[in-house]
């Protein structure tokens, strides 16, 4: 079995998963060199009728990812794909209703040994609603293994 096709068979067994989203990691390769840039994928799927905020809602919890610090790798910055508008008593307010990704950049240290594999955490912090109620602020944590060259 190729590679690739494994790294995505156990990275759907490992979606974590709420009653309001799902979430799916990946990297744009699972091995690079060190000084290498790489990009870490979120997946996100709102449930039927769910929407999250995103960046610019005012008054609200907008999705953010934040990366655990990590010896020998650089975080850089994060991008979130362009959004919907939702009109809210008036208000246009920017969501996600509909599957998006987020990419995080990180660069490898150069001082990472051929062989190491970096391990990198974080927490997807955001806050759900549906056309009713807006539901606690909710955490689901992500992770991500690169292989140094």
């Amino acid at each position: 079995m190729p590679a690739a096709v494994f790294a995505l068979i156990v990275s759907l067994l490992q979606l974590p998963s709420t009653k309001h989203l799902t979430v799916a990691s990946s990297t744009s390769t699972n091995a690079a060199a060190p000084g290498s840039k790489v990009a870490l994928y979120l997946d996100i799927v709102p449930r039927p009728g769910i929407h999250v905020y995103a960046p610019g809602a005012k008054d609200y919890l907008p999705i953010a990812l934040k990366v655990d610090a990590t010896s020998g790798l650089a975080v850089g910055a994060l991008t979130y794909p362009k959004s919907q508008t939702m009109i809210f008593e008036g208000e246009k307010i920017p969501v996600y209703d509909k599957p998006f990704r987020l990419v995080q950049q990180v660069t490898l240290g150069r001082s990472l040994k051929a062989g190491e594999a970096v391990r990198l955490a974080g927490t997807l912090n955001y806050q759900a609603c549906d056309d009713r109620v807006c539901f606690i602020p909710a955490s689901v944590p992500v992770v991500w293994t690169i292989t140094v060259l």
